[in-house]
């Protein structure tokens, strides 16, 4: 016999308990799980919303990072961070010697979506969120988000309707120079904006960080180093077009005594800011040259090739096999993989990012392997993530 059904009390009081139950679960949760309970919790949100209130909330959504930006320049989230304390509306007005009516404005927002805490009237406290958004990396988000790749999706409906629903159709036509009005990329754009292209590394950087690392759940010892041959004098690992080096210092981090020498490859003015200390050698690179490090074990690549057109990366690939060590060297790469059906959130919106700024995309598995033996590679493995971050594709030649 089916249990009656719950009130409205019993249901919320349920709802209540779960809610405390999640809060301290999360950090017991494995990354996996803690994705699937989210993704009920989501659904169930969903069936309880009406709706219109739903298209209704997507509309105003833009008004969210628009505070927030403003938030972020009136100091808001860095005070309640350091001072660690609840702050009144007036206390946190001061900060900036803000008009107490506007910054409250932007505090009722910010409390209705979860980024401060109310603790009482015009009183207001810090949560994970308001910590996250005090940082180098939260803050350098909201900028770039904001101040620049916002620009380009207001407009692009309009370049998609003119371009009659078609995908990008070449490197230097694309929405983003339809914006700017130029026929050069994002990263020349960047190179002529040094602040907003410091927020970019910092987002790339930022965009990884709550995500285990591949060194950290990919078998790195079986796959790559048990077949290392090399000695301490040879090429272990070049991370290509690799930042400010997180992934490179994670990984001399997860295995300092292994012999080889470590190479991180960008243009100068990013290996300029990476702090990699000794042990990683830094390598101007381009990545529509001759790969200069030739026979390493292993050639990574974290997020580089989905910022390019299945032509460039062709041409890409071609510069890095031409290095490499045929039955020795590995290709790995570090990418969205999008599935079939049910794709997550964060790799879709990615996919439109990349349309917007690359005029490329994110790829699934029959594409990577289109792609990778167009130039003379074969696919190892498919290697999922703990969660919704990036797989890793092992490849080597053919």
């Amino acid at each position: 016999m089916a249990g009656k059904i719950p009130s409205s009390k019993e249901f919320f009081g349920a709802l209540n308990q779960l809610c405390q139950d999640a809060d301290m679960l999360r950090g017991e949760l494995s990354e996996s799980d803690r994705l699937s309970s989210l993704k009920l919790a989501q659904k169930l949100a969903r069936s309880l919303e009406k709706p219109r209130d739903a298209i209704l909330k997507m509309s105003f959504s833009p008004g969210q990072i628009v505070v927030v930006r403003i938030a972020v320049d009136m100091g808001i989230f860095q005070a309640l961070t350091e001072r660690d304390t609840p702050l009144t509306l007036d206390e946190l007005a001061a900060v900036k010697n803000a008009d107490p009516i506007l910054t409250e404005r932007v505090l009722r927002l910010l409390c209705a979506i979860g980024y401060v805490i109310e603790n009482d009237v015009r009183v207001y406290s810090a949560n994970d969120i308001t910590r996250e958004m005090s940082t180098r990396l939260g803050s350098a988000t909201i900028r770039l988000m904001f101040d620049s790749i916002s620009i380009t999706l207001a407009k692009l409906p309009e370049w998609i309707r003119q371009m009659k629903f078609q995908n990008p159709p070449g490197t230097s036509n694309g929405p983003f120079q339809y914006v700017e009005n130029t026929k050069g990329g994002i990263w020349e754009y960047l190179f002529t904006r040094p602040e907003l292209n410091d927020d970019f590394n910092t987002f790339m950087e930022a965009s990884s960080a709550d995500r285990p690392y591949w060194v950290n759940w990919f078998p790195v010892q079986e796959q790559l180093l048990d077949e290392y041959i090399g000695g301490a004098e040879d090429a272990l690992l070049v991370d290509i077009a690799g930042g400010k080096g997180h992934d490179i210092k994670r990984f001399h981090a997860k295995f300092p005594g292994t012999p080889g020498r470590l190479f991180l490859e960008d243009q100068d003015h990013v290996l300029a800011e990476a702090e990699v200390g000794d042990n990683i050698e830094k390598i101007h690179f381009d990545l529509f040259q001759p790969q200069p490090i030739k026979g390493a074990k292993i050639y990574y690549m974290h997020m580089i090739l989905h910022d390019w057109s299945d032509s460039e990366c062709q041409e890409i690939l071609h510069n890095i096999r031409n290095a490499m060590t045929k039955g020795y060297s590995k290709l790995i790469i570090q990418e969205f993989v999008m599935p079939e059906r049910d794709a997550p959130f964060l790799a879709s919106i990615w996919d439109w990012q990349m349309l917007a700024f690359c005029n490329s995309m994110e790829r699934n598995e029959k594409h990577w392997g289109r792609l990778l033996t167009s130039c003379g590679f074969k696919v190892v493995q498919f290697w999922p993530p703990p969660g919704d971050g990036h797989y890793i594709i092992e490849a080597e030649m053919i």
